[in-house]
């Protein structure tokens, strides 16, 4: 079967047999088997989608959420690497199935595969939209599905995140990664504070804005909270904040000596984090409710910077026991350990959400992002060009994050797990230390 033939197949079926996310109109079923699509690295396998400007259906669209939904929702589908958008000037007329029926037709005859039409109501501050995808292979042009969304118009950049994401879930069976946040460091003057954005870098905020020197944040897995270490007192203390509530900021460790590189475990419960207190640099492990630390090394080198494996039962973590700094492995009991990287200078382990490859940086004159496989095989340098640090995984395997020089400044970008399509998504010049969070709730 030719890979145009299993996308058209698909694209038929991807809600057979699949979470029903979306809620079908009354439409004949498509036939066949169920075949999804399954991208990985560059993305070299994509459908084609159409998304023309939603059709207002009630009240005064002042603000223009018609247009910039269908072009957030095309942004947000391109950036994921499955899918190639073409969109359309003006909207489709409303109550006007004709013109409908030849919009998709246009397309179809330029090579699409699927539409999706938005049917839009403003009602007072709220954005009432009704996103509908259709099958353009097929020449009754069927409906695939349906479903209604609800959100104030000052949220209409997640409401488009939403729709993108529901449209990724119909046809891989999993959820999109555009309703995320990235939280970083941003130097501003002689202060460096912890920001968060958008996913694309959109609608940056402060979280700290307390003049001092605050690194290395951290999302929890719930995204309610960032760890940091910060100098606000004068000393590297680990603290966490609460971005989207009315919380003070809550001291996580302040013992004497370093207190770094948080790392919260996958359930939430817990953080494994850098402490000196003892001496030398070891990783301990801190049990939020009940505020108890347990150590993990007993080493004279130097162990930091651990980081949890998706199922919470292992930690890598640098230590340059072995002579340089390099990638470490153990239980999250502290036993059976093992060394997995071999070189001179690697730091920040960070574990993929699958489980299978370990993404660090490595220095060789100047510093790359490399990736390994998580027994250790096949290690291989993922960037080039200018001094690239600080990955950081979507939550769906399917992307990194990292800060790099190539423009001068630090500039935040991203790009598959196999090093393809490097482009730009924070151009702030100053920023530094992504984190990409989950799902928002």
């Amino acid at each position: 079967m030719t890979i145009r033939r299993i996308l058209l197949v698909g694209l038929c079926l991807m809600v057979v047999g699949l979470v029903p996310v979306l809620t079908r109109p009354p439409a004949p079923r498509a036939q066949g088997v169920d075949v999804f699509l399954n991208v990985t690295g560059g993305g070299a396998k994509k459908l084609n989608i159409a998304i023309p400007e939603f059709t207002l259906m009630g009240g005064a669209d002042s603000a223009g959420a018609a247009k910039s939904l269908a072009n957030i929702i095309g942004a947000d589908l391109n950036f994921s690497g499955l899918f190639q958008v073409a969109s359309a000037t003006g909207p489709v007329p409303r109550n006007n199935p004709e013109a409908l029926r030849k919009l998709w037709s246009d397309f179809a005859a330029a090579g699409a595969h699927a539409g999706l039409h938005g049917l839009l109501t403003v009602r007072g501050d709220r954005l009432e939209v009704e996103a509908r995808l259709y099958d353009l292979t097929s020449p009754e042009q069927r409906p695939i599905a349906a479903k209604k969304f609800d959100l104030s118009s000052s949220q209409m950049r997640r409401l488009a995140h939403l729709i993108a994401d529901d449209v990724v879930l119909q046809f891989t069976g999993q959820p999109g990664i555009a309703d995320t946040k990235l939280a970083f460091t941003r130097a501003t003057g002689g202060a460096k504070e912890i920001y968060v954005a958008d996913y694309d870098g959109a609608s940056p905020a402060p979280v700290t804005r307390n003049g001092s020197v605050n690194l290395s944040p951290v999302w929890s897995p719930d995204v309610r909270s960032v760890a940091f270490t910060s100098f606000s007192r004068g000393y590297p203390d680990l603290y966490r904040a609460f971005p989207f509530e009315r919380r003070p900021e809550q001291v996580l460790a302040a013992f004497a000596g370093i207190n770094t590189s948080p790392a919260f475990s996958p359930d939430g419960q817990r953080v494994a984090l850098t402490l000196s207190k003892d001496g030398n640099p070891e990783i301990y492990v801190l049990t939020l409710g009940t505020g108890a630390f347990r150590r993990l090394t007993r080493h004279p080198a130097i162990d930091t910077e651990p980081n949890w494996a998706p199922d919470g039962r292992q930690l890598v973590f640098i230590s340059d026991r072995g002579g340089g700094p390099r990638l470490f492995v153990m239980d999250a009991e502290g036993g059976n350990l093992r060394q997995i990287t071999e070189g001179n200078h690697h730091t920040q382990p960070r574990w993929s959400p699958r489980g299978d490859v370990i993404a660090f940086t490595a220095r060789e004159g100047g510093f790359n992002i490399w990736a390994v496989n998580a027994d250790g095989t096949n290690a291989r340098r993922l960037t080039e060009t200018g001094d690239n640090q600080s990955a950081t995984w979507s939550p769906d395997g399917r992307h990194l994050a990292f800060q790099t020089s190539r423009l001068g400044g630090w500039q935040i970008f991203a790009m598959f797990p196999d090093g393809s399509q490097q482009a730009p998504l924070i151009r702030g010049g100053a920023d530094t230390s992504p984190s990409w969070s989950s799902r928002l709730p």
